[in-house]
């Protein structure tokens, strides 16, 4: 148990002789041992209630868990178009739309004919231009070219 603190301690024995002061100065006969007592009742009363408080700051609004995005967007849109437009901007075009296409393309072909794209079947499935496209060196792919490629696929 711990030990109670001297401020506590003073507070409550000055506590006992403002009543005790008061109940004479009314001409009342106060019992000291009973005043004692009352005052460590309302004294422990109220350590009990500030005790019981919450010391927490309630949160009436709850914090995000992802951050937020522009309206209309969710995350993963957000980095698709985030490449496509580093895509159309960049000076060299680099491998990461062809390399997102191919995966793409693999994925369709491995859950609608259970072959892979590298395989010579799949490259049938795919043909020539999607071929091209994927397997080739990385060029610039502009919007039109991208839909055209994303049709082919979906028609897999």
């Amino acid at each position: 148990m711990r030990r109670p603190r001297l401020r506590g301690v003073v507070l409550g024995a000055l506590a006992c002789a403002v009543v005790v002061g008061t109940a004479a100065a009314l001409g009342l006969e106060p019992e000291p041992v009973r005043v004692v007592l009352l005052v460590l009742l309302v004294v422990a009363g109220a350590r009990l209630l500030v005790e019981s408080v919450s010391r927490v700051a309630v949160l009436w609004y709850p914090v995000p868990v992802h951050p937020p995005v522009g309206e209309g967007r969710d995350q993963v849109t957000q980095s698709h178009l985030r490449l496509l437009e580093n895509h159309q901007t960049s000076r060299r075009p680099d491998a990461a739309v062809r390399d997102r296409l191919a995966v793409l393309a693999d994925q369709v072909l491995t859950v609608r004919h259970g072959v892979h794209a590298h395989s010579e079947r799949g490259r049938e499935l795919l043909g020539a231009e999607l071929v091209e496209v994927l397997h080739g060196p990385v060029v610039r792919l502009n919007p039109r070219r991208i839909d055209r490629v994303l049709r082919q696929i979906e028609e897999l």
